[in-house]
């Protein structure tokens, strides 16, 4: 049984049993009494195999199953309808899988306005795939107000409980699918739904993205004679910023808001509007509805959260405290999500400090985080290196009695994997298994990476396929990770194998996929196979994009090929492409590798004209080639330029540096650059160590592992 009944009451008065038979009986002889909906027309009588059941049907049941005709001998009968239902479903087989024995049952329930009983019968339906039958069925007879508010029943319950006939396996389509199939069969028959149910119809499109679906809805409302409400016109809104149609949006707005009656906004239909264009980056437009609710003396935490979180996203932190301040400053307490919108976004700026200055201040306010506030905090420490505290935060995780998600193993599996600690990581994903949570799609894709950073790639083949022993299907990114570590490897039709099969499995090539492909091809100079794939893209109808393009003007670059790189360069711009920052160091590089700094230059003030940033990489590129070329003093200019840009100079830049200066024999300024990388916690490798060493001559050698110890190692 898929959902409990009360048990049924057997032993019922004699008086009450003798009435009920009584009136089956002159049912049985007498039809003058017309029926309020005809009975459905059908070749075989669905409860036939009741009456032969064991143990058998109860006195009054029985002799309703005996008439032949259930649905008539159930007219007017309401409690009856539901003891049948009740005694049939505790069956060995159960109430009969057909639409018209739903049908008998319900319409004297629905006639009897008795809704509480007919619920559990159309959940029933629902459950075994009936409930559209039954719609259809019931929409063949005569309109009257019980059937309606029958139908409109229906049509709710396959807005909310699709997802939990799937989990049975009893409904192959999807939730919206359904209810958008149940409303076009009333819509088709010219029965109207009630607004209320039309507007769970347009929630479930747009929890799915269904737009045009939506559209359509709201169309054959119209032609209906809905009127919509607010909750109508809200739910367009969100479908219309969701889906990027903020014009549709604004439009839609100034329509209500010049109505003189109506459907007027609300405060959720403002908040509606401004969640949507703070997260399409139309911040200017959100700042204004603020504004306008700030002075209405409307505004909510609501309204606030969704701009502060849209300047967080894009760099805006001054801006985004300034408007927490201001949301103070008017009496909007902030909530949880405030909070967690201000850390989570200070940890992506790197501003660790402030971000945990509003952890402590949220906590002052007596104000618990919740699961997401941790997940932030322990991505932002994953994020920074810092596992020791991403894991003491795990604790008070668990302290706080809260459970980590497999969320919160990824963000910490991913941790490990960015240090190169594959290890750590394994560590990390046996211990979540041994706590019950299970391993999704997205742990074993950060796991693939990770074993790929470290190029264990045999390790990589090994999580792709317990991916699949799990029964979990990969998606784009996990085959995108598979394929390119079969690149590395050389197994170049491998890696097309494993596009094909992504094909199979309806997961389509995207412009990653491609672009993995042709860099993988490049690399081991297929550069006409490149170009095929490269057309195979365009005709695929994907978009070029800059690291389509960026691939083989490295790989012309690298066979010294640097006019047809130049062409690739400047087609790219001619398509509208701007070129990235990774774009302009590959030329950039190979100009510098070939010792033409003058044309290495021209490219480095180009890029600077275009407004795009120099990276570390750019640098470094630059400071290589100038301390290799003995113009020291030029390369710490850059050096400077660089830090000025709020670029942080890693491990090559200083080896860089010291390499320079050692040759110069400044080597009391490489080891002051060498003492400089260990305060600021980066670790010297052999190629530092290297190019220490190599610029000392005999004489300096004692002098230099005696500051060494001295100085820098503290002995």
């Amino acid at each position: 049984m898929l959902f409990s009944t009360p048990p049924c009451k057997s032993q019922a008065p004699a008086a009450a049993a003798a009435a009920i038979v009584a009136a089956i009986s002159s049912r049985r002889i007498s039809s003058s009494s017309p029926a309020l909906i005809p009975p459905p027309h059908h070749e075989d009588n669905p409860f036939s195999p009741l009456l032969t059941s064991d143990p058998p049907p109860p006195d009054p049941l029985r002799q309703v199953l005996a008439t032949g005709d259930v649905h008539a001998a159930l007219r007017g009968l309401p409690v009856l309808a539901r003891q049948l239902f009740r005694w049939a479903e505790g069956t060995p087989h159960g109430f009969p899988r057909s639409a018209s024995a739903f049908a008998a049952v319900l319409i004297p329930l629905a006639e009897a306005r008795h809704n509480r009983a007919t619920y559990p019968v159309s959940l029933r339906a629902l459950h075994v795939g009936l409930l559209l039958p039954l719609l259809s069925l019931l929409l063949t007879y005569p309109l009257s107000p019980s059937s309606h508010h029958l139908l409109n029943l229906l049509l709710r319950m396959s807005t909310k409980f699709s997802a939990e006939c799937e989990a049975h396996g009893s409904v192959p389509t999807s939730c919206s699918t359904q209810c958008l199939s149940v409303f076009q069969e009333m819509a088709r028959h010219g029965v109207a739904p009630y607004v209320k149910e039309c507007n769970l119809v347009l929630h479930v499109l747009c929890g799915a993205a269904r737009w045009d679906d939506m559209s359509a809805v709201y169309s054959d409302m119209l032609q209906l004679g809905v009127e919509p409400s607010i909750v109508t016109y809200n739910t367009l809104l969100d479908s219309f910023c969701k889906s990027g149609r903020i014009d549709q949006a604004v439009r839609l707005l100034r329509d209500m808001e010049a109505q003189a009656a109506g459907c007027l906004p609300d405060d959720v239909t403002y908040n509606v509007v401004i969640s949507g264009l703070a997260r399409n980056g139309e911040l200017d437009k959100a700042s204004e509805l603020v504004d306008r609710m700030r002075l209405s003396k409307k505004a909510s935490a609501f309204t606030y959260n969704p701009l502060i979180t849209g300047l967080l996203a894009r760099g805006f932190v001054e801006k985004a405290r300034a408007l927490q301040q201001e949301m103070e400053n008017d009496g909007v307490a902030p909530t949880v999500v405030t909070y967690n919108a201000l850390i989570d976004g200070l940890f992506k700026r790197g501003n660790a400090e402030a971000a945990l200055v509003k952890f402590a201040e949220m906590r002052a306010m007596g104000m618990p985080p919740d699961l997401i506030t941790y997940n932030s905090l322990i991505n932002g420490y994953c994020k920074a290196g810092n596992l020791r505290q991403a894991l003491s935060l795990l604790g008070d995780l668990r302290r706080a009695g809260l459970a980590p998600t497999v969320l919160t193993y990824n963000i910490l599996i991913d941790g490990y994997c960015r240090l190169g600690d594959l290890e750590g990581a394994k560590r990390i994903k046996e211990k979540m298994t041994e706590e019950g949570c299970l391993s999704d799609v997205c742990t074993y894709t950060i796991l693939m990476n990770g074993s790929y950073k470290v190029r264990n790639l045999a390790m990589v083949r090994v999580f792709f396929d317990e991916m699949l022993s799990k029964g979990l299907q990969p998606d784009g990114f996990a085959y995108n990770t598979r394929i390119l570590a079969e690149l590395t490897l050389g197994a170049i039709s491998g890696a097309f194998q494993l596009r094909e099969e992504m094909m199979l499995r309806g997961i389509p090539s995207d412009t990653v996929t491609y672009n993995i492909l042709i860099d993988g091809l490049c690399k081991t100079g297929s550069l006409k196979d490149a170009y095929a794939l490269w057309m195979k893209m365009v005709s695929d109808g994907l978009q070029l994009d800059c690291v389509t393009y960026t691939c083989l003007i490295h790989a012309h670059c690298e066979r010294g090929r640097l006019t047809e790189a130049n062409s690739i360069f400047y087609g790219m711009v001619a398509s509208g492409l701007t070129p990235s920052a990774v774009t302009y160091t590959v030329l950039i590089h190979t100009y510098c590798r070939r010792g033409n700094l003058y044309s290495a230059y021209g490219w480095f003030r180009k890029m600077l004209e275009e407004g795009v940033e120099p990276n570390e990489v750019t640098y470094n590129v630059l400071l290589h080639a100038l301390c290799r070329m003995g113009r020291t003093e030029l390369a710490y200019r850059h050096f400077h330029e660089m830090l000025e840009r709020g670029l942080v100079p890693n491990k090559c830049t200083y080896t860089f540096l010291i390499d320079g200066n050692c040759k110069e024999g400044n080597w009391v300024e490489a080891i002051r650059l060498y003492c400089e990388m260990h305060q600021k916690g980066i670790h010297p490798d052999h190629c530092t160590h290297n190019a220490l060493f190599k610029g000392f001559g005999e004489d300096h050698m004692h002098n230099t592992i005696q500051y060494l110890e001295n100085v820098v190692l503290g002995v």
